[in-house]
């Protein structure tokens, strides 16, 4: 079955019936989120049902802060991790404030009463101030609930909190082991300040948002380009040898030379090469990107 992904209002329920049902954020679809997925298709193939994931178009907190929505996956991102993973529905409830405040059993009452069974993490909440967790879900007669307990890497909790700050911190070695993959944003291609040019070193400029950045520097990554993969030195920040500019995240894509202004890009981060550096010259820079890019070419014969 090919996956659906259905959207739902707060006075919306859902129409199929004796689900298998994942529910969470899943911000990041980590190793933890990938070990919730996989025990609820052992169940979903072991009764013969469909399989479903329920998430949320933003985190519910960073709404109620009024706070910008940032993440690790966006719902396209989740839905193709869904769709290799063999899911047959994503329903994707819309954040509001009406939705914030319906109470937790009318929560379960309306969304969640025909599924044949519920799987969630331990810490999930949910409802009106966060009044439903896995003590009410467990509760419920309308279906059988499983509870994924804490997964840990080095005693450490795997959430989206900790990939977030090892991605911050330049830890990208670790948040890609958390993650099960290569970190990745995608976004289309705009214009710059063609500085990358000038240089020699002409770069794609990539609408990033709302994604989480890395930490600024320099990075080996992967481009994909109309189903293609590319090689590509990467950075990240606000270019300190030049003054009064904002963050970007601009790439130089080896073997490819075509105008990519306005198409859609993936870059998937690889290696973390160093930090940004203020140099007092241009002509320094210019060196430097070709020392970066000499560097990705060797590991390029590494992979």
């Amino acid at each position: 079955m090919v996956l659906e992904i259905k959207h739902l209002e707060y006075t919306d329920n859902i129409q199929e019936t004796k689900l298998v049902l994942c529910l969470g954020f899943f911000d990041g679809m980590h190793i933890a989120h990938l070990k919730l997925i996989e025990e609820a298709k052992k169940v979903a193939v072991d009764k013969q049902l469909p399989l479903a994931v329920f998430t949320f178009s933003t985190n519910i907190q960073r709404y109620l802060r009024q706070e910008e929505h940032r993440c690790l996956t966006t719902i396209e991102d989740k839905a193709k991790i869904c769709s290799k993973l063999n899911v047959d529905y994503l329903y994707v409830m819309n954040v509001d404030d009406n939705l914030i405040h319906i109470p937790a059993q009318q929560f379960i009452n309306q969304f969640l009463s025909d599924c044949d069974t519920v799987v969630f993490g331990y810490d999930f909440n949910f409802g009106y101030k966060g009044d439903g967790d896995r003590h009410l879900l467990k509760q419920s007669t309308y279906f059988k609930s499983i509870v994924i307990p804490e997964v840990k890497h080095l005693g450490l909790k795997i959430g989206t909190t900790r990939i977030r700050a090892n991605l911050v911190d330049g830890n990208l070695s670790l948040a890609n082991y958390l993650l099960g993959r290569n970190y990745s944003i995608k976004g289309k291609v705009i214009a710059g300040r063609g500085i990358g040019k000038k240089l020699g070193y002409p770069t794609a400029n990539i609408q990033y948002t709302p994604y989480w950045l890395p930490k600024s520097g320099v990075y080996y990554t992967y481009v994909y380009y109309k189903g293609s993969r590319y090689y590509a030195v990467t950075n990240i920040g606000n270019k300190p040898t030049f003054t009064n500019l904002s963050i970007t995240v601009e790439t130089y894509i080896i073997d490819l030379n075509e105008n990519l202004y306005d198409e859609l890009v993936q870059i998937e981060f690889v290696e973390y090469i160093r930090q940004e550096i203020k140099f007092n010259e241009e002509a320094e820079l210019s060196s430097q990107i070709l020392k970066d890019i000499e560097y990705v070419k060797k590991r390029i014969k590494e992979d």
